[in-house]
């Protein structure tokens, strides 16, 4: 409740829900997750009440919204530092705890004058589940191996 109130933000039953689902989870679940698991203590709640709620605490820093390219996007409620590790196969998303070690610095030349407001640390690669499926198999971009950083 106060983190809603301290960034004045109305504190509502459907917040509160969306909050607490979240902060259970570690799973990155998507809109349509949360939503389904709020229902069962807010039976009357619509999706569009969660999906704003997910995009109010998104604009407010208290979720992050991992959108891997993929058709839907996934919400973690865990906003202090840490990169994720994203499965292009199966779409999973593990959280890689990243405390000891600084994002890297961008020059400021490369920056064209943007400022960053949110790192975020992403490593694309095949979990332990779906190694054995693809082991020689290309990817749709001609890629063997698609294991990549984005900034």
């Amino acid at each position: 409740m106060q983190q809603l109130r301290d960034r004045r933000i109305a504190v509502t039953p459907q917040r509160l829900a969306v909050m607490a689902v979240l902060s259970s989870r570690r799973d990155h679940p998507s809109a349509d997750h949360i939503y389904q698991e709020v229902r069962r203590q807010l039976p009357a709640i619509s999706f569009n009440t969660v999906y704003k709620t997910l995009e109010i605490l998104c604009q407010q820093g208290m979720v992050i919204k991992v959108n891997p390219l993929h058709a839907v996007a996934r919400y973690d409620g865990e906003t202090g530092r840490h990169a994720h590790l994203i499965c292009r196969l199966c779409h999973q998303i593990i959280d890689l705890d990243w405390e000891g070690s600084e994002v890297p610095a961008l020059p400021a030349e490369v920056l064209q004058g943007f400022k960053i407001e949110h790192p975020s640390l992403t490593f694309w690669g095949l979990c332990p589940g779906c190694q054995p499926s693809e082991s020689h198999e290309e990817d749709p971009h001609g890629d063997i191996s698609r294991t990549g950083v984005s900034l």
